[in-house]
């Protein structure tokens, strides 16, 4: 269960989009997940002065850039490129994609989205892809042992982010969350909160009118929906995939009991949930 009121979770920031808290669930042996060191949120192209003076006040150590390296380049996060202020996690570039122009989400719209079906089809094999796809794998196993080391000077906070910080960094705060003992329903709850922090629908005729311009060809509203939305199928693609996280994450991404032992030490409360 959500121990925190809606209002209190999400960050109406007005530089970025979709930041919210994912702390302030039941977890683990009755403990709860800590409120304030825990976040999720859209890109940081747009990230005003203003607002990283707020967010400078959760003490983020780590930042988690889900996006591949042809976004990161196109929409430069402004996170201030300092180590001293937070470390800032991005995938390993290997030869075959440092030579791709586009994410694969793009060059699926570029190239095969004609229908809400096509878009649905392809988030969810996408969802299903992630946990065993080698990139995702490397930046996610190097995510949690940096939330897992016995000393993170920046401070223990985490930002985790993607473009529209529902997809990938769904995926991702899922496992943390599923890793402190969060219930699937509290893990699907708190995904589905995209729905509430963005108005989706305010997004699809503008971005409809961007691509039909930018591809030669019409692609209305409704085929975009499903790749601008959340629904609940697309997670339960990701979680199936991982099965039990214990094991995914000790089997597949190479951590070990002590490190998760740490990780629940570090996130996880037996009071009051700050």
């Amino acid at each position: 269960m959500s121990l925190i009121d809606v209002t209190d979770r999400l960050k109406p920031y007005g530089s970025i989009y979709n930041f919210r808290d994912f702390g302030g669930y039941s977890g683990l042996g009755g403990q709860s997940v800590r409120t304030g060191v825990l976040f999720r949120s859209a890109h940081l192209n747009g990230l005003s002065e203003a607002d990283q003076a707020e967010i400078d006040a959760l003490t983020i150590g780590t930042v988690v850039d889900l996006r591949h390296a042809p976004e990161r380049k196109r929409q430069p996060s402004k996170w201030p490129e300092n180590e001293a202020r937070a470390a800032v996690l991005t995938q390993p570039v290997t030869p075959e994609l440092a030579a791709a122009t586009v994410a694969p989400h793009e060059a699926f719209a570029e190239q095969s989205l004609y229908s809400a079906q096509d878009a649905r089809d392809y988030m969810t094999t996408s969802y299903r892809n992630r946990p065993h796809d080698a990139g995702f794998m490397a930046l996610f196993s190097d995510t949690l042992t940096r939330m897992t080391e016995p000393q993170v000077d920046q401070g223990e906070g985490v930002l985790v982010h993607c473009a529209a910080g529902k997809d990938r960094t769904g995926t991702l705060v899922a496992l943390i969350q599923g890793l402190l003992g969060v219930s699937d329903g509290d893990i699907m709850a708190d995904y589905m909160l995209t729905e509430t922090a963005v108005d989706i629908e305010a997004f699809l005729e503008p971005a409809a009118a961007m691509f039909s311009q930018r591809y030669g060809r019409t692609i209305d509203a409704d085929s975009l929906r499903p790749m601008f939305g959340v629904e609940p199928d697309y997670l339960s693609a990701s979680l199936e995939a991982m099965g039990d996280m214990e094991r995914y994450a000790v089997d597949t991404l190479g951590l070990d009991g002590a490190q998760l032992d740490r990780l629940r030490a570090r996130y996880l409360t037996n009071g009051h949930t700050a």
